[in-house]
């Protein structure tokens, strides 16, 4: 049972985790060129943002 359902929970993280952080290896998002804390956040905010309205974009096609 409990292999069972490690799996499912795989499987659902694989839909849409995985997917993420492929699309910012995709975009060259792997390291950032600022520094301070702040300035890292604010780019993976700003990163999200975008991937979320790329998203959103390709839905509504």
């Amino acid at each position: 049972m409990e292999k069972e359902k490690s799996k499912a929970i795989y499987k659902q993280r694989a839909a849409t985790a995985e997917n993420a952080n492929a699309n910012a290896r995709n975009r060259n998002l792997v390291q950032f060129n600022v520094r301070g804390q702040k300035k890292v956040n604010a780019n993976a905010v700003f990163f999200v943002l975008a991937n979320n309205m790329t998203i959103s974009w390709k839905l509504d096609r």
